[in-house]
C-alpha cells in the first residue's frame, strides 16, 4: 500500500500502537541508543539569564517515565524557555537537568534529539509533500509499507486525517515552503504527526494546536491519550481545560513555578490555575 492509494474511510484503521511496538532502530543507531534510557526527567533549581534578564528562577519538578507533565500559564511566564532547557535548544548549566539520572550536558546531541519528539507552536515545515514532511523525524530503518502506515496512523493521531483526503494529491501533496499552501492548523497538526512518526521515548508539545479551536484540540488529546500511555510526555496549552488529566501540573508565572500539583488540587487552593480556569470557561460559553 502507498500513502497515494490510502483508503480515508477504512473502518478497519488502528491507532498508533504501544512505541515498543512500533521501533525498528537499527542497532548502533542514535535512536537505539536511546532507546536504552529511562526517559524519566529531573530539574533541579534551573536558572536561566538571557541579556542580564531571568527568564526562569529556581525551577524545580520530577517527572517520572511515563507520567504526562502539563505546564500553564500565562504569556511571557517561561514555558517555552522551560522545554527548550529540556531539548538543550537553551543551554543550562551542569546538573540543572538530567535525563534519566543522566545529565543533559553530557548526553551527545544526536542521542538526545534520537529520544525526544517535539511538536512547536510555529511549525517548520519543508517543500516537500505532505508524507515526506510526517516522515521526517522517523530513524528505524523501515521499508516503504511500513513507512507509509507509521505516517497514516501519525497523521490519523494527530486528527489531521480529514484534511488529507480533501488535499489535491492527497499525503502526497506538495506544500509550499514552511507550509504556506496550508493553514496554520493543517501545519501545527503535519508537526505534530511528525512528532509521533518517529516513535520517542519522550513527547513535548509546545502550544502545537494553538491554531485549531478548543474543542478540536480536546478531541486530538483525548486521541493521544492511549499513545501518551507509558511515553514520558509535556504538555504546553494556553488552554487550560485541555490538559486537565495530566499526571501533574506546573503553573508558570514570572519565570518561576508559581503552584504545582494536580487539575482537581489547584482548582482547591483557587489561585492563579483556579482563576486562569474560570476565565477560560467563561471565555469560551461566550464565543
Amino acid at each position: 500500500m502507498t500513502l497515494n492509494h490510502i483508503n480515508h474511510g477504512d473502518p478497519d484503521r488502528v491507532p498508533i500502537p504501544a512505541r515498543d511496538e512500533l521501533r525498528q532502530a537499527t542497532p548502533g543507531s542514535a535512536h537505539a541508543i536511546a532507546a536504552t534510557i529511562n526517559p524519566s526527567i529531573e530539574v533541579r533549581d534551573l536558572a536561566i539569564v538571557a541579556d542580564g534578564r531571568p527568564l526562569l528562577e529556581g525551577v524545580s519538578f520530577v517527572l517520572p517515565a511515563g507520567a504526562t507533565l502539563a505546564i500553564v500559564g500565562r504569556t511571557g511566564a517561561g514555558k517555552t524557555t522551560l522545554v527548550d532547557a529540556v531539548l538543550r535548544m537553551q543551554e543550562v548549566a551542569p546538573g540543572a537537568v538530567r535525563i534519566g539520572g543522566r545529565d543533559v550536558t553530557h548526553i551527545p546531541l544526536a542521542e538526545l534529539r534520537g529520544l525526544i519528539g517535539y511538536a512547536p507552536q510555529d511549525a517548520f515545515l519543508f517543500s516537500a509533500t505532505v508524507a515526506d514532511n510526517i516522515a521526517f523525524g522517523i530513524r528505524a530503518n523501515l521499508d516503504a509499507t511500513a513507512r507509509d502506515e507509521r505516517v497514516r496512523r501519525a497523521a490519523e493521531a494527530a486528527g489531521l486525517t480529514p484534511d488529507v483526503a480533501v488535499l489535491p494529491d492527497g499525503y502526497q501533496t506538495m506544500v509550499g515552503e514552511r507550509g504556506i499552501t496550508l493553514s496554520g492548523g493543517q501545519r501545527q497538526r503535519v508537526a505534530l504527526a511528525r512528532a509521533l512518526a518517529a516513535d520517542p521515548q519522550i513527547l513535548i508539545l509546545d502550544d502545537s494546536l494553538s491554531s485549531v479551536d478548543a474543542e478540536t484540540e480536546r478531541t486530538i488529546l483525548t486521541r493521544l491519550r492511549p499513545i501518551l500511555a507509558g511515553r514520558t510526555s509535556i504538555l504546553i496549552s494556553h488552554r487550560v481545560a485541555a490538559v486537565k488529566d495530566a499526571d501533574q501540573i506546573l503553573v508558570m508565572d514570572g519565570g518561576r513555578v508559581a503552584e504545582s500539583g494536580t487539575h482537581a488540587a489547584l482548582l482547591a487552593s483557587g489561585g492563579i490555575y483556579a482563576s486562569l480556569y474560570r476565565e477560560q470557561l467563561a471565555q469560551e460559553a461566550v464565543e
